[in-house]
């Protein structure tokens, strides 16, 4: 009887021991409860977005999504639950409640992030991601938002959150009261405790590397059919976003594996890829260099025009009369339109203010620039020759000028990035006046733009400038109940409303300018900087389309132009009409140049490749969607009904190789900083 009493002891000894990790185990097992709470939320939020899916398919998608459940509650309890059982420590009951409290509250925080995280897929179609870098600035403003927007959602989410503390505080109390021993100083005692640490640190990683395949779980891995909707749905913020940030600096180069292995060959594709890009006749003055582009003109060729660049918020073609939208909120944009050139099938290269900047400035496609976060990784390390350099050598006077705060969304950085001299932000308006602040985000539109006419009206001729409107994000406010144009029961009220509004401050703009000298020696362009996400509902043409607009007082002839266009075109396309001849960088093409016409939009760990009128949605590993906007935008044609028959998986396999060759060679050059050449200046 003596070696039982022996194994009972051990047992003992080794459950007490366990009870050292169960307030943080239980805490973590009430996380993934939580985490799958939230996509029940998430599911019936946007039932409609789900309501083709069938009852297995979101089983199936719920089933997948514990994975990922599984692996945030290890990235997130991991370390307290190794602190609570590393060998040696002292197992006092403050220590336990310390660990509790510390443990609880971040993961409320946490859950709150979930929270926004579900109301920001209305505008965006995914999940959160390295958002936070950026926006962490605004916390404030957004909170204030979401209190205002959203403020049943709100209540609930306290609610939930209080109820949630309350069922960690009756668990840990339970499990409080459980024995403990303290930490062992026999050997024996050591190498348990050791062995206990080891078999945790062995499950967490498990857990969070999703198994034991051979590769790591990763957000791709939540997409298995042809309905992306069900992917996004066994998907959360949380994991969206800690990916991100885990992989900022390995992104580019495990982005190129995965390209390689679809095509694996080198410098044909690589040719194919730079065809693609960038049209023929240009001329390409650097070997190595193929994006360093430049036009044929002569200088004597060169035009001295001004350009003025409108980026309007949330601008969406969904509700511009002039491109077939209804209801239409544009009624002055939708008389001046015959005027010019009309772009009709216009695409944002973004889905965020930034993005946008990133893609009309810099003609990058949001989907390449992002790799770098756009804080101080490989956007900003990489050398460009932008069009305020190019202008600023040109004697070009510079000028960006928005509403906002000057760091606001991390425009100042970007802003100087791409050459730009002179930047006028909220900080250089009277914002004592009355009724020229918004109160949220900054400077009225319609203040904004009189102001930039003022500046034009008084800056050395020729000049660049850059106007970025604000006032049609939400929470959408306009000035006075003057611009309450639609009624209370229009869906999106408030949206189109503010649309109008910004529509209105355009009109007062163009009614001043043109009693300026500048006016009929300038070239306007406007794009959007990316659509509203949730009043362009699932389609994905909608999602994506903005207006496109090239105006010029006996300068640029009027028409509308049908192919696909994209922000990234804006700088070839005005470098274009100006005649210049430097050398420039872009991914966008001259709305004048002929051939064909493709461009990348980011979808989150997804993208879409646009050329002529196909869309493509893609994981890189393997076509998703396969949508022509032209003949039906919201028709799959990969859909298991369709695919077979038509042709379109083939079509779509191409398409993704294409994509592949794209991305592959455009990597290329960014990883070896191949854009524009050190001894030209590139920024």
């Amino acid at each position: 009887m003596k070696p039982i009493k022996i194994v009972d002891q051990t047992s003992k000894h080794l459950f007490q021991y366990l009870t050292r990790f169960l307030p943080v185990f239980a805490i973590a097992a009430l996380f993934v409860v939580a985490l799958t709470t939230g996509r029940v939320y998430f599911l019936v939020k946007y039932s409609e977005t789900f309501s083709a899916a069938g009852f297995a398919d979101i089983a199936a998608s719920f089933l997948r999504g514990l994975r990922f459940d599984l692996s945030t509650t290890a990235i997130v309890a991991g370390p307290f639950l190794l602190i609570s059982l590393f060998p040696g420590i002292v197992s006092a009951s403050r220590i336990r409640r310390a660990l509790f409290r510390m443990l609880l509250a971040w993961q409320v925080a946490l859950l709150v992030y979930l929270f926004i995280d579900i109301q920001y897929y209305a505008f965006a179609q995914r999940h959160l991601t390295f958002e936070i870098r950026n926006a962490w600035t605004e916390t404030g403003v957004i909170l204030g938002i979401g209190f205002e927007r959203y403020t049943l959602e709100t209540i609930g989410l306290f609610l939930f959150i209080a109820a949630y503390s309350i069922a960690c505080i009756k668990t840990i109390a339970i499990v409080d009261r459980m024995p403990n021993s303290p930490a062992s100083r026999s050997i024996a005692g050591y190498a348990r405790e050791i062995a206990v640490f080891v078999l945790a640190v062995g499950l967490s990683v498990l857990f969070i590397r999703g198994g034991l395949q051979m590769k790591p779980l990763g957000v791709r891995d939540a997409f298995s059919g042809d309905h992306v909707e069900l992917g996004v749905l066994s998907l959360n913020g949380i994991y969206t976003t800690i990916s991100s940030l885990a992989h900022d600096g390995a992104g580019a180069k495990s982005m190129m594996t995965a390209l390689k292995r679809i095509r694996p060959s080198g410098g044909a594709d690589d040719r194919e890829a730079a065809v693609m890009i960038v049209p023929a006749g240009e001329q390409t003055p650097v070997a190595g260099y193929p994006l360093y582009r430049k036009y044929g003109y002569k200088p004597e060729e060169r035009r001295p025009l001004n350009v003025v660049v409108f980026v309007m918020e949330s601008w969406s073609a969904k509700y511009i009369g002039a491109l077939g939208g209804s209801p239409s909120a544009t009624p002055f944009f939708d008389s001046l339109a015959p005027q010019g050139l009309l772009l009709a099938n216009c695409f944002a290269n973004a889905q965020r203010s930034i993005e946008g900047l990133t893609s009309t400035l810099g003609s990058i496609p949001a989907s390449l620039g992002v790799l770098g976060g756009h804080g101080e990784g490989l956007l900003y390390q990489t050398r460009f020759a932008p069009i305020g350099t190019i202008l600023d050598r040109h004697g070009y006077e510079t000028l960006f000028i928005h509403g906002a705060r000057r760091g606001s969304m991390g425009f100042e950085r970007l802003v100087k990035k791409f050459g730009i001299r002179r930047h006028i932000s909220r900080e250089d308006f009277d914002t004592a006046r009355p009724g020229i602040d918004d109160g949220r985000w900054g400077i009225f539109d319609e203040h904004a733009f009189l102001r930039a006419n003022d500046e034009f009206s008084r800056m050395k001729k020729p000049f660049f400038a850059v106007v970025y409107s604000l006032s049609s994000h939400t929470p959408y406010p306009v000035p006075s109940k003057e611009f309450e144009h639609f009624r209370h029961d229009a869906p999106y009220r408030d949206y189109l409303n503010s649309l109008r509004y910004s529509d209105y401050a355009l009109s007062r703009f163009f009614e001043a300018a043109r009693k300026e000298k500048y006016f009929d020696n300038t070239v306007f362009m406007l794009v959007g900087d990316h659509t509203e996400g949730a009043a362009t509902g699932g389609s994905l043409y909608d999602s994506y389309r903005i207006p496109g607009f090239v105006y010029g007082k006996g300068i640029v002839a009027p028409g509308r132009f049908e192919e696909s266009t994209s922000q990234a075109d804006v700088v070839p396309t005005i470098l274009d009409i100006l005649h210049v001849s430097e050398p420039f960088t872009s991914w966008g093409r001259s709305v004048y140049a002929t051939g064909p016409r493709s461009t990348l939009l980011p979808r989150g760990d997804m993208m879409v490749y646009v050329k002529d009128r196909e869309m493509l949605l893609s994981n890189i590993d393997r076509a998703l969607g396969l949508y022509d906007y032209a003949a039906n935008p919201g028709a799959n044609l990969l859909a298991s009904e369709t695919g077979g028959a038509s042709g379109a998986k083939p079509a779509a396999n191409a398409l993704n190789g294409e994509l592949a060759s794209y991305l592959l060679f455009s990597y290329d050059l960014m990883m070896q900083n191949r854009i524009a050449p050190p001894a030209e200046g590139g920024r």
